[in-house]
């Protein structure tokens, strides 16, 4: 608990006090951001063509005032503002392509500092004179200085300071209600063309449950994704199984039902027993789900909880 409200009330003093661990300086038009790589990079405001090369940027960045001319390819665009849905796109989110990109003109790329491709693409944009900002964006507590970072950058960080504050408000009752009820075990399975993984408490939706009061079966250890040990799964015997799925969902939940769910040890899991198997839906748990992550983590703590909506939130 006493980590749980550290972690909430630093959140807050970004909200309230406008810090930014990130931005080194500011003057009225332009400021200057020491990315995850440690590079600075000036970036000037009010940027008018904004190109956003990963889907969780693009709720938080128009959540800030801004707008985009381009976005990458998504499958779900339920997750994206309505002014967003229809933009030219420039390619998957891994690999943007650098000459979609520079036919949209912008005066500002978004992009992703884990992501490989992404620094090659930057370094194409950055040679052809287009401003681009490398960024980290995991998780809940990375959603704080990231919407008060691109207030800055739209000149509205009070209004963005505002928004996140009714979010981590928001996000706060939930999880002081989800704290003082029990803590279930549970794992967390990545379900992908390529197989299974299960994710840890670094993860989005680990960070989630670990906030929520659940107890990851998957702990001690730093990568957000980790391999998937049939014999483990089965020993661990998890309260709670979430499943993300990145693809076609309902091809790769067949593919859980029949390479995971079939086998004889399946059934006598305590999550399998109780009906405890939840499959999580993309917009909110494969991608960051940026102004809703309220929503998120209710639909979490219903599934951890089963009694809770007895009472409302406090």
């Amino acid at each position: 608990m006493r980590e749980f409200r550290w972690l909430l009330l630093t959140m807050l003093l970004f909200f309230c006090l406008g810090l930014s661990a990130e931005v080194v300086s500011e003057t009225a038009a332009a400021v200057k951001f020491r990315q995850p790589n440690g590079t600075v990079v000036t970036l000037h405001k009010y940027p008018k063509r904004v190109v956003i090369c990963h889907g969780s940027l693009v709720q938080v960045w128009y959540a800030a005032g801004g707008t985009a001319v381009g976005i990458p390819h998504i499958i779900s665009k339920k997750t994206l503002p309505e002014a967003a849905r229809h933009l030219p796109t420039v390619g998957i989110m891994p690999a943007p392509n650098p000459e979609k990109i520079l036919v949209l003109k912008p005066d500002l790329v978004l992009l992703m500092n884990r992501l490989e491709r992404h620094h090659a693409v930057a370094n194409v944009l950055n040679r052809a004179g287009v401003e681009t900002v490398l960024i980290d964006y995991a998780n809940y507590p990375d959603f704080a200085s990231l919407l008060n970072f691109f207030g800055h950058l739209n000149g509205d960080s009070a209004a963005a300071r505002a928004e996140a504050k009714r979010v981590a408000d928001e996000v706060d009752a939930i999880c002081r209600k989800s704290q003082a009820m029990s803590k279930p075990s549970v794992a967390i399975v990545f379900a992908a063309g390529i197989g299974f993984r299960l994710e840890s408490e670094h993860s989005n939706t680990g960070t989630m449950v670990k906030m929520l009061g659940g107890k990851n079966i998957v702990s001690g250890v730093e990568p957000p994704r980790v391999s998937f040990s049939y014999e483990q799964f089965f020993l661990d015997d998890p309260e709670v199984i979430f499943v993300i799925t990145m693809g076609r969902a309902a091809a790769l939940k067949e593919k859980f039902k029949r390479e995971i769910m079939s086998q004889a040890a399946w059934k006598k899991l305590r999550a399998a027993k109780d009906g405890r198997v939840y499959f999580l839906p993309a917009d909110l748990f494969l991608y960051e789900a940026g102004m809703r992550y309220p929503e998120a983590f209710r639909y979490l703590a219903e599934r951890l909880h089963p009694d809770w909506k007895k009472g409302a939130d406090k």
